[in-house]
């Protein structure tokens, strides 16, 4: 008899917790597209497909309200129609009845902490590569519909008159390079190449433009060929959130391993190697020997420099030598004196066209340099070289661990204020991730776990007010619900607002107190309904 009272219930609890599920998940699952098609322009093939990729996210949330619903209504509905009170005329415990709403409650909240600490991550890493991996077509769809497109970060925005898409080429191109820290750049090419490489932390995109002037606050120079980088910004993977509980441990061992933190710290290590370079560089100009000047090399050049200063160009980010410069230009193999230059300003900054960072070669731009011929002096509006090699004076002292160097600058005893609010900033974002990463821990716990009492209290609140409605099963199943996702939430937000270890603590407590609040709860109902 007893069985057949559990099989009777479960299946209609089951029954209910499908569709329940089926129908929340379509609906929530196409609602987190919206964004991938309005910024990335997807196409129609693959919706499904990321549909499919959603449908694990949304799943975490969908179960435990599925589960809440059903337990609600079914046995709201079997106390509505007295059958609940005829199974405790027959001698049936009450408690032998909840058994088949424990088992689900058990379930789910299995299936909720295994989907939020391993299934959802890995999805989320899918849903992004899928979108990465279509990256050319999205590219060069919006460049066919609109003329021109805009990487959803804003670095830069492409525009042309043609594109074959097959080869991979633009004609008539136009690409505005806002970068953020550094100055715009406007460059037009009759013609540019474009791929693509995808990467664990990043989706880079190059463009290769072919006969390049290009216009920036230095003025305007030609170029034969030119490399413009981009990339396609994380959709949700860089996000504490969407991280499984490795990748978390990981992050707490390295810092570095977490992109936002990395993008930081590069800036930082940048900035550092910028500065030491000022001092050398004003060191070697104003030194009491005779011959002051100051070298820097690549593969074919070798530069000698004299000037009478080096100091710092703030809204560039870049150095800045004047004052009587003559500029050396050497063959590095035959180290014949190529050509001379003679000026009153020149610039120095990190070369952005690397492909990996934190960048460390060097870009010099000389605007209207003099340069003698046979006699005859002639101006060229812009004399520049790129990739040049960081001096290994600099780069030596430097080291490979970048968030120790960065942090411990010995080699730089008095930094710049900027440099010193740019270390604050990794620290403070630091210690954000690691109080992000604690509460994100404990309230995957919590709401998993508190699964299980939620499903229990809303079949005692089911029982208890008899609601075989389905408005009052909805109202009855919020309700816990509504409470243990305040006090997560207001304790997520608690421990990431803490300036210490111990405030942060209270966050944690305050997130299980909630649980544990609404255990007495439940504990004190069925008390009254079992004792009844």
């Amino acid at each position: 008899m007893v069985f057949i009272l559990h099989r009777y219930i479960f299946r209609e609890l089951m029954k209910i917790f499908l569709l329940s599920t089926l129908g929340l998940t379509v609906v929530l699952s196409l609602g987190s597209l919206l964004r991938p098609i309005q910024e990335y322009g997807v196409g129609p093939d693959q919706v499904l497909s990321l549909l499919g990729y959603f449908m694990p996210i949304t799943l975490t949330f969908v179960l435990p309200v599925a589960a809440l619903f059903s337990a609600a209504l079914v046995y709201g509905r079997f106390a509505s129609d007295n059958e609940f009170d005829a199974c405790k005329a027959s001698g049936i415990s009450p408690a032998m009845l909840v058994y088949p709403g424990l088992i689900m409650a058990i379930v789910v909240a299995m299936a909720n902490l295994v989907l939020s600490f391993h299934v959802v991550p890995a999805y989320v890493h899918r849903a992004e590569a899928a979108i990465k991996a279509d990256a050319k077509q999205i590219l060069f769809r919006n460049i066919q519909r609109q003329g021109y497109y805009s990487l959803p970060n804003g670095q830069f925005r492409i525009y042309a008159d043609a594109t074959d898409i097959e080869s991979s080429s633009l004609a008539g191109v136009v690409i505005i390079d806002s970068k953020k820290g550094q100055a715009k750049k406007l460059i037009t090419a009759e013609s540019a190449n474009i791929t693509f490489e995808t990467g664990e932390k990043s989706n880079d995109v190059k463009v290769f433009a072919q006969n390049a002037f290009q216009l920036d606050q230095h003025g305007g120079v030609f170029f034969k060929a030119i490399l413009v980088l981009g990339q396609f910004e994380s959709l949700m993977k860089e996000n504490v959130k969407f991280q499984k509980i490795g990748q978390m441990n990981a992050i707490k061992e390295n810092p570095t391993n977490y992109y936002p933190i990395a993008v930081h710290a590069w800036g930082c290590y940048e900035r550092l190697s910028l500065e030491m370079l000022e001092k050398e560089i004003s060191a070697a100009l104003t030194s009491t020997q005779d011959n002051k000047f100051y070298e820097l090399s690549n593969d074919k050049h070798l530069l000698r420099i004299t000037a009478e200063k080096c100091g710092e160009d703030e809204k560039t980010n870049s150095l800045v030598i004047s004052g009587n410069i003559t500029l050396y230009d050497y063959d590095i193999e035959t180290e014949q004196l190529q050509r001379s230059y003679r000026g009153e300003k020149l610039f120095i900054s990190l070369s952005q066209d690397s492909e990996k960072r934190p960048y460390t070669t060097l870009l010099l731009d000389f605007p209207n340099a003099t340069w003698l011929d046979r006699g005859v002096e002639y101006i060229k509006p812009r004399y520049t070289i790129s990739n040049l090699e960081m001096p290994e004076t600099v780069a030596a002292k430097l080291g490979e661990d970048i968030m120790s160097t960065v942090r411990t600058h010995s080699y730089l005893p008095q930094p710049s204020s900027r440099f010193g609010a740019m270390v604050k900033e990794l620290e403070r974002k630091t210690r954000v991730t690691m109080l992000e990463i604690k509460a994100e821990i404990h309230s995957r716990l919590v709401f998993g776990i508190g699964c299980i009492t939620l499903i229990m209290t809303s079949i005692g609140l089911g029982i208890k007010i008899r609601g075989g409605h389905l408005l009052t099963a909805f109202g009855v199943s919020a309700m816990p619900a509504a409470a243990l996702l305040v006090f997560i939430m207001m304790g997520k937000n608690m421990t990431k607002n803490q300036l210490s270890a111990a405030g942060a603590n209270i966050g944690v407590i305050f997130m299980w107190a909630g649980l544990g609040l609404l255990t007495v709860l439940a504990f004190v109902l069925y008390r009254k309904l079992f004792k009844n």
